[in-house]
């Protein structure tokens, strides 16, 4: 799946370049797009990232060994066995997915294509004597979308599991999951009573309706028990993260055409400025140079530097072509090019009290110093006016193929 996160930067990019060009609230719908995305709890990426809690012993390993089918985690006697976390994850996970494990230190990883748009981690034990292993979990718990707390019927009362994890995070409950493993080694008439009994004590930490599935991912005899049960359970939440991700892109990309409309860039932002303004300088510099400021002559170039502005904001439409139109009035574009042709005929005199055309010898410096004169009274500025745009219009064009891959990328991995 796509990179929601890049989605976001950039429309934070678009926001930004869009600020005091359109309406406020064509910006403020952008902005609230992004702020809804990057506050989404959990991983911002478009993998359901859910992580595997317990205590020593609790068969978080197994877990993940009974929904891959497969021997993924190592299992054995001696503990603790989750000494370093785990990481099963898709195979065309997004590239954000990878800079989240690794920044998290989870260097162990292996892919899968049997839960499409599911990243599961076996976490560090949290009662570890290693007190690197509670510190690591405590560190990944607000990076994942979802938490399955692995209990083993013996510990599912342990103070340090509901006291410095479960009771803290009660705010996020909607995100958790409560598996009491092992149940193949009780009696089936207690299980009423210690389900009844964890609720209790769930209760007590602020999570009234809590989520439990009783399962025996490894039994000494069987099959595995509750196993299908969480599968669906997490099919169902990809499935919502889906939707959740979905309506993250549907807001993005109206935000993006409401901001590219309003700013008139929807039909790209190439306005080939450079092109034209060198053809149009370097005619108005020959005439002027040439035959020196006759009246006709400026005549000439201001007409040209007139319907060039007028073709610039034609072009450009919305607001920056209004810009341009108001920035450069006929009244403004000709003092400009009184005063640079102040400055060149100071620089480059003719003969005092005749319209006499500028001597030869003395062309080509009169030529340079208009076309610099032009180019920072007149050039400079219609340029920072249309590179605004182009910045504007290239932000939304790279948004607008992120998003059309990102919706792309959503749609196969429904199928």
């Amino acid at each position: 799946m796509s990179d929601v996160i890049s989605i976001v930067d950039g429309l934070d990019l678009v926001v930004a370049l869009a600020e005091g060009h359109v309406h406020p609230d064509d910006v403020a719908l952008a902005r609230g797009a992004a702020e809804a995305a990057r506050n989404r709890t959990g991983y911002p990426g478009g993998t359901l990232v859910v992580a595997l809690v317990g205590g020593t012993g609790s068969g978080k390993s197994s877990i993940l060994n009974a929904l891959a089918g497969e021997p993924v985690a190592s299992v054995g006697a001696i503990r603790p066995v989750t000494s370093e976390p785990l990481a099963w994850i898709p195979a065309d996970a997004e590239p954000a997915l990878a800079e989240l494990l690794d920044r998290l230190g989870i260097s162990r990883r292996v892919e899968h294509d049997l839960f499409p748009g599911l990243a599961l981690l076996d976490l560090a034990d949290i009662d570890s004597v290693e007190p690197t292993h509670r510190a690591s979990v405590e560190e990944l718990l607000p990076a994942v979308d979802g938490i399955i707390w692995v209990l083993d019927p013996w510990k599912y009362r342990d103070p340090v599991l509901h006291g410095e994890f479960v009771g803290p995070l009660a705010d996020s409950a909607e995100r958790f999951l409560f598996l009491v493993n092992q149940v193949d080694r009780i009696e089936a008439e207690a299980m009423p009573g210690l389900t009844a009994d964890l609720r209790r004590a769930l209760d007590d930490d602020g999570i009234a309706e809590p989520r439990i599935i009783p399962t025996a991912a490894d039994p000494q005899y069987g099959s595995p028990v509750g196993i299908d049960v969480l599968a669906d359970v997490l099919v169902s939440w990809v499935d919502t993260k889906r939707f959740q991700v979905s309506r993250i892109l549907s807001d993005a990309h109206r935000a993006t055409r409401a901001l590219a409309e309003a700013a008139g860039v929807r039909r790209g932002g190439s306005l080939a400025f450079e092109e034209r303004w060198a053809e149009m300088l370097s005619a108005v510099v020959t005439s002027l140079s040439l035959i020196g400021p006759t009246r006709g002559a400026m005549e000439e170039a201001l007409c040209g530097l007139e319907d060039f502005v007028g073709h610039m904001a034609a072009e450009a439409g919305g607001p920056f072509g209004l810009r341009l139109r108001g920035s450069f009035s006929t009244g403004h574009l000709e003092a400009e090019l009184s005063a640079a042709v102040a400055t060149m005929e100071r620089l480059v005199p003719r003969i005092p009290g005749t319209d006499a055309p500028i001597q030869p010898e003395l062309r080509a410096a009169a030529a340079e110093i208009l076309a610099g004169e032009l180019q920072e009274r007149v050039g400079a500025p219609l340029r920072a006016i249309v590179w605004e745009r182009a910045s504007l219009s290239a932000g939304v064009a790279g948004l607008g193929v992120e998003l059309a891959m990102a919706e792309e990328s959503l749609r196969r991995s429904a199928v």
